[in-house]
């Protein structure tokens, strides 16, 4: 039995690793789906093999992210947004780390996200869920703007959580752990990416919080068991 017929999720940066992973799971459980791009030609082959909407959506431009939510919104109502689109930028310490790399990553990762969630709120179903794509390098030395920029977004996870509890959202923050994607192979250009898990298996938790779960404002996908 698909646990998500009759759901409309909206994915971001899904056109490639986790996020493309996701929206191939979310579309074999029955939703219904938005999918988001920095230009439309690099999200609609995967829309087109789902079957789902394909939005450009550039985080770093205002204009783009009013205009994504607004095309999300009359396609009808959300009753999930999925914030996966990121940067890794650079990994060094914060005490030389380049401004230019700083300032675009946070832009996208923080600020961006941020505004996007903004412009779609109006159109998230009460009852509905915020999932946003977090990473074990919050807070970790040397991993710089993308370390810090997974920091805000826990934060943010709890703020909305908390704030958004009148309308029964739930806002969760999930951390995949280290998966098979180009963003893992630029962080860790040495490594066997063989010894890496596949995104899909560790997809059951975001699966389950579109389901209707409620796990709390954080989850770590290696240790879901549900």
């Amino acid at each position: 039995m698909r646990r998500l017929v009759g759901s409309r999720i909206v994915v971001t940066g899904a056109s490639r690793g986790i996020g493309r992973a996701l929206a191939e799971a979310l579309g074999d459980e029955g939703a219904a789906l938005v999918l988001t791009a920095t230009t439309v030609e690099h999200i609609a082959p995967v829309a087109e093999s789902l079957g789902a909407e394909a939005l450009a959506l550039d985080l770093r431009d205002s204009e783009s992210i009013q205009s994504a939510a607004s095309a999300a919104a009359r396609l009808g109502r959300v009753d999930v947004l999925v914030n996966n689109a990121g940067l890794l930028g650079v990994r060094a310490p914060l005490s030389d780390y380049p401004m230019d790399v700083w300032r675009d990553v946070m832009s996208v990762s923080v600020d961006g996200t941020l505004e996007f969630t903004q412009a779609l709120l109006p159109s998230v179903a009460d009852g509905g869920a915020i999932i946003n794509v977090t990473s074990g390098a919050a807070g970790r030395p040397s991993w710089g703007a993308y370390g810090v920029s997974r920091l805000a977004i826990n934060g943010l996870t709890q703020m909305l959580r908390a704030e958004l509890v009148d309308r029964d959202i739930r806002c969760v923050a999930i951390n995949p752990g280290g998966v098979r994607t180009e963003m893992r192979a630029a962080a860790y250009p040495d490594e066997d990416p063989l010894t890496v898990p596949d995104p899909k298996e560790r997809l059951e938790p975001f699966v389950a919080v579109a389901a209707g779960e409620d796990p709390g404002w954080f989850v770590e996908a290696k240790d879901w068991s549900s």
